[in-house]
Parts: C-alpha cells; structure tokens; sequence
C-alpha cells in the first residue's frame, strides 16, 4: 500500500499544474470578447495568416457576430452576393471583388477563399445565425465608365464604407467584423470609416492593427510580444507606454505621444521577416477577359502608364516585392 501511495503520490508530481505546459492563449476568445461592448470590431486586411480564416470556423464566431464587412466587395453587386453567401447558385461571384474601384482587389485570393468559407459555415446554420458578407466599396458600374469623370462619384470610398455599416449593421441593432486597411478604421482617422460612424454612434468600434514590424528596435520588441498568434490591448500594456515613433503611423504627433494612436489591440501573428504577401489569384492572372478589361478601365480614366490600374504594372511590382512581407 505504501509502494502504491509512493507512486500515485509521484504520478501527481508528474501532471501537477506548476509543470503543465501553459496555456495557448486565445486571441480569436479575445476578440469576440470585444463584442461584449461595441457593435464593430475592425480588423486591418487581408490577413497575412490564418486567423481570420481559423476565426470564421471557431463555433463560437456565429453567435456573437452577424456580419462581416469587407473592403474588397462592389457594393452595386450585394444581391449577387447575398445569394452566394446564403446558398444559391451564382456564377462568375468573382465580378463581387474584381469589379470595385481597386485593381488589386481582383487578384487577391483572400476574398475568394474568405467568401466560399463563409458560405460553407452557413450551411451548418439556422437561418436566424447566417453570418452575412457585407460589400463596402462604391456601387460603381465598370461598363458605364468611359471617362475619368465618370469614375469621379465613386472615389470617396469611406464615404461607401460608412452608409453601408451605418444602414445594413448601426441601424439594425446587429454586430460587424470589419475587414479593411488599416486607414479606414483608426478611431482619429478624420475622414476613415470608423472615425466618421463614431461620431454619430460614440464608442461603437474596437480596432485591430495587424503586427507588420517596429519602425526601430524590431527584434528586441517582437520578443516582449511572446507567442503568436496574441492579441495584445493597447492601452494598459506596456504597447501603450511605447513612443508612438515604434509604431508605423502616417503623421507626425508631439513629442512624447505614446501607444499607438487610434488602435486598441495588436494582432501579433508572428515576427515580420517570417510574413508572407498575399498569392496572387491565379484564375485572375489566367483570365485574358478580365485583363483586357481591366486595360479598357485604365485607359478609360487616364491612368498613368506606371500606375498599378495597368495589369503588366502591377504584375512588376508583385513580381520585384519577393513572397516576403519585407522581401
């Protein structure tokens, strides 16, 4: 009896919690937290991860977010895409990302893949707990535009961003996540998306920054951030005691401006020299239609010769940048 006490007793030494492997933490549990006190949850975009694809498939993302609002998605077409996003047969869905106001939004992979899961999770839904993809760029008719004043009434973006937000989510009592650069969401942003629903609905929205490397001192940083994926809150850590200098801000603030301004949580997905860009799409690149098109457009407004609206263009840039983030 003593032997069998003896080893029972070392059994327990064994799996005792001081020697247990801590815990992972949980940034997709932090974020929807989030939705606990705002209505808007707005994260930078495209992910260079997983995360936002490992979000939508966590069981717990339905019930605490209805919407998903993206940047990449023509606003004229949200019938064409309700219907994908609930079930139908729709051909040719990508005319829902290829025919926004940006160029490079029809060769990202992200929004093709992020839509065909979102569909996906539906299936496995009541109706009541459909999750719906809400497109935020101007409703713009390509086939209408000749000239560039025709492109004129579509380059206010923000303004897109906030009336569908405000009247599709604000307005109907519902809770969003929103995918966007990071210019469209920050809290001070002036004129961004985010900046402009908080001035009629204050406090609505938590904002996320994506990790995507320190201005200075990168490495000795990364490592107070620990393991990734994290998300760290701003204010109350010690990001929000950093010189705002550290962070990659595109203004100047005062000297002695700490924490990273109008953000309140930092995405940390992993060191910045191991962040890889975004695949082109192939089916995109393939598609001798739509860059015939997509040439039509850009000399139907006048784009410079050296501007990415020209597919051979943008095509260089993707080709010199390397598959790094910072290659």
């Amino acid at each position: 009896m003593r032997l069998l006490m003896a080893v029972l007793a070392a059994a327990a030494l064994l799996v005792s919690p001081a020697d247990a492997a801590p815990q992972r933490p949980d940034p997709a549990g932090a974020l929807l937290a989030a939705f606990d006190s705002h209505a808007i949850v707005a994260k930078s975009s495209p992910d260079v991860g997983t995360f936002v694809f490992d979000l939508i498939r966590d069981p717990r993302f339905p019930g605490r977010v209805n919407d998903v609002a993206v940047e990449c998605g023509n606003a004229r077409l949200q019938p064409f895409l309700d219907a994908y996003i609930f079930g139908a047969a729709v051909p040719e869905i990508s005319h829902v990302w290829r025919d926004t106001t940006q160029p490079s939004c029809g060769f990202s992979t992200f929004y093709e893949q992020l839509f065909a899961l979102i569909r996906q999770v539906n299936t496995t839904l009541p109706s009541s707990r459909k999750i719906r993809v809400l497109a935020g760029d101007p409703p713009i008719d390509w086939s209408r535009v000749h000239t560039p004043a025709d492109l004129e009434p579509f380059l206010d973006r923000d303004a897109s961003i906030t009336s569908v937000v405000k009247t599709q989510v604000l307005q109907r009592n519902r809770k969003v996540l929103m995918l966007f650069g990071l210019g469209h969401l920050t809290h001070n942003g002036g004129s961004a998306a985010v900046a402009q629903l908080e001035r009629e609905y204050p406090g609505a929205a938590y904002v996320i920054a994506d990790h995507r490397g320190f201005t200075s001192d990168n490495a000795r940083l990364e490592q107070r951030l620990g393991r990734w994926p994290a998300l760290v809150p701003v204010q109350g850590s010690w990001l929000g005691s950093l010189e705002t200098t550290y962070f990659p801000v595109n203004r100047d603030y005062p000297p002695g401006t700490r924490g990273y301004p109008g953000v309140d949580a930092y995405m940390y997905e992993g060191p910045a020299d191991l962040l890889v860009r975004e695949p082109l799409s192939a089916r995109a690149v393939l598609d001798t239609e739509y860059l015939t098109e997509l040439r039509r457009r850009a000399s139907a407004i006048d784009a410079p010769p050296d501007s990415i609206e020209w597919p051979e263009t943008f095509f260089e840039r993707e080709r010199s940048s390397g598959v790094l983030l910072r290659g």
